[in-house]
C-alpha cells in the first residue's frame, strides 16, 4: 500500500512536471510567434512610410517633403490582431551627436537652459567619448576617470552608435539626457535644415541669432509665406545687428545649413494586440528627385 501511495506521488509530479514544461514551451512559442508578428507589422510601417513619401505631391517645388511629421499620424491595423505607428521626422531637424562640434553642443545646451558650465563640461565630456585619443579636455572625462568613477561603460573613443549611449557620458543625468534626446540623432551626417529644425538645435549653430530662429519659426508656421531658401534670404529679413552677426558666420554656416528635407528617419513601432512585446524597425530614406520623388531606403535595422 505504501509502496502504491508512492507511486501514485511520483507519478502525479512527473506529470505536474511535463505540464508545466509543456506550458512553458507553449507559452514561449507564442511569445516567440507574437514577436515575429510584432517585427513584421514594424517592418510593413517602414513600407508604408516609404510608399507614401513616392505619393507626396510637394507643397513648394523647393522641399517636397515638407511637413514631413504629418505624413503618417494614425495607428495602422494590418489585421484583427497586428497594429504599427509610423513616426517620421526630417533627419536634418536633429543635431547631429557625431557631425557637431564642440561649440555647438555647448550653445545646444546652452539652449536647453542648462547652466554654462555644466553645458561646457557636457560638450567637452562627449568630444573625449567620441574622440581617437585617451587625453581628456580640461573639463572632460577619458577612460580613467571612468574606472575611477566606477562606471560600466566607457568611452567609446570613436562615433556615436546611438542616442541612447549619450546615456553613459559623464556629467549625463536622466534629466538631462530627457530634455536633450528628442532634439539629436546620429544619422544626419552634420547638416542641418534650417527650414525644420527646432529652436535648440537652430540655437546650437553659430550665427543664429535669437532674432534669427524668430524668422525662421514665423515663416514656417505662415500659410502663405514660401519658405526660406538661402542664408542670403534669411539675413535681408534681419535687422543690421542680426544681419551682421549672421554674416560674419557664413564660412562656417554654408557646409552646415541646408533648406529641404533630403533624408527622412522613419521609426515604426509594431505590436500584436493583447500582446506585451514591441517592435521597433527603423530606416534611413533619402529623396531622390524632386518632381516626381523617389525614395531610397539607405539602411533598415529591427529590434
Amino acid at each position: 500500500m505504501i509502496a502504491a501511495i508512492w507511486l501514485i506521488v511520483i507519478i502525479g509530479s512527473v506529470s505536474a512536471t511535463l505540464a508545466l514544461a509543456a506550458r512553458t514551451r507553449r507559452l514561449a512559442a507564442l511569445n516567440a510567434l507574437d514577436d515575429a508578428r510584432g517585427q513584421a507589422a514594424a517592418l510593413a510601417g517602414i513600407e508604408h512610410a516609404t510608399a507614401r513619401l513616392t505619393m507626396i505631391q510637394p507643397q513648394w517645388l523647393s522641399d517636397p517633403w515638407a511637413h514631413i511629421d504629418t505624413v503618417l499620424r494614425d495607428t495602422i491595423a494590418l489585421d484583427s490582431l497586428e497594429r504599427y505607428h509610423v513616426a517620421l521626422r526630417d533627419a536634418n531637424a536633429a543635431l547631429d551627436l557625431n557631425g557637431a562640434t564642440e561649440d555647438e553642443l555647448q550653445r545646444f545646451f546652452d539652449a536647453l537652459g542648462l547652466d554654462d558650465a555644466v553645458a561646457n563640461g557636457l560638450a567637452q565630456c562627449i568630444a573625449d567619448w567620441r574622440d581617437a585619443d585617451d587625453i581628456p579636455h580640461p573639463r572632460g572625462a577619458e577612460r580613467q576617470d571612468y574606472l575611477r568613477a566606477g562606471r560600466a561603460a566607457l568611452p567609446r573613443n570613436g562615433p556615436f552608435r546611438d542616442v541612447t549611449e549619450l546615456g553613459d557620458v559623464m556629467g549625463m543625468t536622466p534629466a538631462i539626457m530627457a530634455r536633450a534626446r528628442p532634439y539629436l540623432t546620429v544619422h544626419s551626417g552634420g547638416q542641418i535644415n534650417l527650414n525644420a529644425a527646432p529652436r535648440p538645435v537652430l540655437l546650437s549653430l553659430a550665427g543664429m541669432s535669437e532674432e534669427a530662429v524668430g524668422v525662421l519659426e514665423r515663416t514656417r508656421e505662415s500659410t502663405n509665406a514660401p519658405p526660406i531658401t538661402s542664408l542670403d534670404d534669411l539675413s535681408n529679413r534681419l535687422s543690421p545687428a542680426a544681419r551682421r552677426l549672421l554674416r560674419n558666420a557664413m564660412p562656417t554656416l554654408l557646409p552646415r545649413a541646408t533648406f529641404a528635407t533630403a533624408q527622412v528617419e522613419a521609426v515604426a513601432d509594431g505590436w500584436v494586440t493583447g500582446g506585451a512585446d514591441h517592435a521597433l524597425a527603423t530606416a534611413l530614406i533619402a529623396r531622390i528627385g524632386m518632381a516626381p520623388v523617389s525614395p531610397l531606403v539607405v539602411w533598415r535595422r529591427i529590434e
